[in-house]
């Protein structure tokens, strides 16, 4: 039987045992070579029974978030936050403008949370959304920023060293305690929730993991002696085109992006490629009357716009319970101005999203599983303990799009085997970047970072 146009686009997106077998024995090689793997100098995470108060900030691209986290013990935090824009004056002012305003941001929170340390210094801790060649803990000198900042003047100087001078201007009693990416955040805030956590996952617009590694196979690594590090394996930038499953769409993808090449495995999973990979899929369908036939294969200007179909719309239509699909219906209708679907193009249309949604789950597991293994060994730690390993996943992706977790955890079944995959917990992480940051803080003063 000839299969249809249609199907066999679908079918480029549904993975074998085999594909998804690939894809764990390649990361697990790439994690083995530690090319993009940065260490944390984080060696121990929290028990879930430590107290205190500690001070954060998450500076992004957009906003700067600044807290008080107030540890509480059992895994409990109270958090008081506040957020503030960074305006394009002050990115592409000086960079001394950038850290007083930082400064006086902290002053404020400070005021709300009436704190009366006396004599006593606050100890802070800082996600940083930005390249930092980091040395130390609480150390690591400033790489080009991008995001719309530009700071010649902080270009190679150490992050704490400018906060520190801003703090000394300000008069506030902060100390930059620990310096972490947000990966490395989820890791640590949701230890502290659930100490049986061993990896972190970032799944947004973008993706990245950390997870606990041997020091002895930390390569980047030549500090004080210790057994164990948190390791950020910027997992985005792994993934070579001998294993990965990738489709004509995925190349495509690949070859208009800013830096060809680079970043595969993310352009493949990710919240801001998958609708990317519908647009295209159906772009190409349409030109060859495989769906909307009653287009004649003409493409609307509306689906030519490259990102024009939002991830978001994906889980909207997969959210949907009704096997009519009404759903593809309305976004159609309402964000491309493309009427008079058929019922088959609804399921098709259902089908091929379905399809890439699974394919998205079904890889990032097999990259945990890679973790998993690199971190332990084939036996994943799981074999001989009824131990349970928990693995914080922050992000929309996660988060929102729908059945994500359960067909995660289908792939991490047919990867590992059933036995194994039930001690495998997958769970929602919230807050890496300021939570993550206090209680690495928290962990660097009380001597669990070298």
């Amino acid at each position: 039987m000839t299969i249809s146009k249609f199907q066999e686009t679908v079918n480029q997106f549904v993975l074998s045992k085999d594909q998804v077998q690939k894809i764990v024995d390649g990361m697990t090689e790439e994690l083995v070579e530690n090319i993009t793997q940065q260490p944390s100098f984080i060696t121990r995470l929290p028990t879930g029974k430590e107290t205190g108060l500690y001070l954060a900030i998450d500076m992004g691209g957009t906003n700067l978030r600044t807290a008080a986290v107030h540890l509480l013990g059992d895994g409990q935090v109270g958090v008081t936050m506040e957020k503030h824009e960074i305006t394009q004056e002050l990115k592409t002012g000086t960079g001394e403008a950038m850290f007083n305003w930082i400064a006086d941001c902290l002053a404020s929170l400070l005021k709300i949370v009436a704190v009366d340390m006396g004599n006593a210094d606050l100890h802070m801790g800082v996600t940083f959304s930005f390249a930092i060649h980091q040395t130390a803990i609480n150390h690591g000198n400033v790489l080009a920023m991008g995001k719309g900042f530009d700071l010649p003047d902080v270009m190679g100087k150490d992050l704490k060293d400018l906060l520190q001078d801003s703090f000394k201007r300000k008069n506030l009693p902060i100390v930059v305690s620990a310096i972490i990416n947000d990966t490395v955040g989820t890791l640590v805030s949701h230890a502290y929730v659930s100490p049986s956590t061993k990896i972190g996952v970032i799944l947004a617009t973008g993706t990245n993991a950390a997870y606990i590694e041997r020091v002895s196979e930390v390569s980047k690594y030549n500090g004080p002696d210790c057994d164990q590090m948190i390791l950020n394996t910027e997992w985005d930038a792994m993934g070579k085109a001998e294993y990965l499953p990738q489709t004509k769409y995925d190349k495509e993808i690949d070859a208009v992006s800013l830096v060809p090449g680079f970043q595969e495995f993310e352009k493949m999973v990710s919240g801001l490629y998958m609708g990317e990979l519908v647009r295209l899929a159906l772009v190409d369908m349409i030109e060859q009357k495989a769906i909307f036939e009653f287009l004649e294969g003409k493409v609307p200007e509306s689906l030519q716009a490259r990102l024009a179909f939002k991830t978001l719309f994906m889980s909207t239509i997969e959210s949907e319970n009704s096997s009519e699909h009404i759903a593809v219906k309305r976004v159609f209708k309402t964000s491309f101005g493309i009427e008079g679907l058929t019922a088959e193009d609804r399921i098709r249309v259902y089908d091929l999203i379905h399809a890439i949604g699974l394919r998205s789950a079904a890889m990032v597991a097999a990259a945990c599983s890679a973790l998993l293994y690199k971190a332990n060994g084939r036996s994943v730690s799981l074999d001989d303990t009824n131990e349970i390993t928990t693995i914080g996943i922050d992000g929309s992706v996660f988060e929102k799009y729908p059945h994500f977790s359960l067909s995660m955890m289908e792939a991490l079944a047919n990867i590992l085997g059933k036995d194994r995959a039930t001690r495998i917990r997958l769970e929602l992480a919230r807050d890496g970047g300021c939570i993550g940051a206090a209680l690495v803080a928290m962990v660097s003063h009380h001597g669990g970072a070298v």
